[in-house]
């Protein structure tokens, strides 16, 4: 993946942050969105633009979706399979290739073009060899130095589509231009509904602003931010915690993310946040069939704007859940083997195909033995506070807090 197009932790930096926002302002990021005066009937913006929201980091966040949304244009095109090339291409001064999509004729709205070239990027590629089931085979071809054989094959099922429409596939390709060079970021059919990073920010910070209105003496703060230009994470927690017994303090939170080419367009998740000393934490992830009724909204892209906005009115029944969850917290069974625990996370960790093997020092983490007594359970908690703060890939992090969450509320591993 290209440096430039990666998740990354956003630094949430205090000094820099005065912890709030005007709505005006905030809304100016979907001021060319399509579906902003749905967001304003919802929200009724008109009559609170004045106001501000008071959420801490709401600006930072605010300031990084702005700059990306500046330097990054994303746009759509649609094309048929009998106008698209696809190749591989050495770059410049390197030894590195890119994969290059062709577009010998495509539609730009309403008008026909040609001949532009996209470099592709995320698993655009994948998901067009896909349609002919040779991923595996045309990626080996490209891995061993015989891209004209892979470009062969394109061209052969390019030529099928040309004579044959049933071939011929008509598909919304998802472009953004950077610093000058186009890329591909994914490949979509035609009924695809893409809201992204400004309008899941958007929503989200006007959701948690009517639930404090709704709900005197709430307030939140923004404890976690993963983003890219197609790709957000935003974990904003209750500020006040609440005694959990041998979890020692946890706050509600809410976790909300966009994946512009992924399985969710807008998710929100209710989750734990399990507070340290120090205020620092980690977070826990239950499953679905959690003491808190409504423990997610999960959004597709296939879903109208119209449903999205009806959806979106019930997403108090995500928050303000503290309570239900200390309740399921109480009930959790392994807390009396925090070292059993333990172990199974490092065995996860350290397991023959896992992505975590060459990370040292998170095995360093969970490496020390802990009794098994539940005074001890304390221990293992301090533990995975430290591997949320280790600094890695936005991915593992996400598939670290999921073994955690499961090997810890439920004893075992989802999957």
């Amino acid at each position: 993946m290209v440096e430039k197009f990666k998740q990354k932790q956003l630094f949430l930096d205090p000094e820099k942050s005065s912890g709030k926002i005007k709505i005006e302002k905030l809304c100016a990021l979907i001021e060319n969105h399509p579906y902003k005066d749905d967001i304003y009937e919802v929200f009724n913006v008109e009559s609170i633009k004045n106001n501000y929201i008071s959420i801490d980091y709401v600006d930072l966040v605010y300031n990084r979706i702005s700059s990306l949304l500046s330097n990054y244009k994303r746009y759509k095109i649609i094309a048929e399979t009998k106008n698209i090339d696809v190749f591989e291409e050495a770059v410049t001064d390197s030894n590195e290739t890119n994969i290059v999509f062709n577009f010998e004729e495509y539609l730009d709205i309403d008008e026909v073009k040609g001949d532009l070239k996209a470099i592709a990027i995320y698993d655009s590629k994948n998901t067009f060899l896909d349609e002919y089931v040779m991923t595996k085979y045309a990626n080996n071809l490209f891995k061993i130095g015989q891209p004209g054989l892979a470009n062969y094959n394109v061209q052969y099922f390019k030529q099928m589509a040309e004579s044959n429409d049933s071939h011929n596939k008509e598909k919304s390709y998802r472009l953004v231009d950077f610093d000058g060079t186009t890329y591909v970021r994914g490949i979509t059919s035609l009924r695809y509904y893409e809201y992204g990073i400004d309008f899941t920010f958007v929503v989200g910070m006007l959701s948690l602003y009517k639930n404090i209105q709704d709900n005197p003496g709430v307030e939140y703060e923004i404890r976690s931010v993963a983003i890219s230009e197609s790709k957000l994470e935003i974990i904003a927690a209750e500020k006040f915690a609440k005694k959990a017994d041998s979890f020692g303090y946890i706050s509600s939170a809410v976790r909300i993310t966009t994946n512009d080419l992924g399985t969710g367009s807008l998710n929100f998740v209710n989750i734990i946040n399990v507070l340290q000393k120090d205020s620092t934490g980690f977070y826990l992830i239950p499953k679905k069939n959690s003491m808190v009724e409504n423990s997610s909204l999960v959004i597709n892209h296939n879903t109208k704007p119209e449903n999205v906005f009806e959806s979106i009115k019930g997403i108090d029944g995500i928050l303000n859940t503290t309570d239900n969850f200390i309740e399921e917290l109480k009930s959790v069974k392994t807390i009396n083997t925090p070292d059993e625990l333990r172990v199974k996370i490092l065995s996860k960790i350290q397991a023959p195909r896992s992505s975590f093997k060459s990370i040292k020092k998170l095995s360093d983490i969970f490496n020390r033995k802990i009794d098994n007594e539940v005074g001890n359970f304390k221990k293992l908690l301090e533990m995975c506070n430290k591997a949320e703060e280790l600094d890695i890939e936005y991915d593992l992090k996400d598939k670290l807090r999921y073994i955690i969450s499961d090997i810890i509320l439920y004893g075992k591993s989802r999957d």
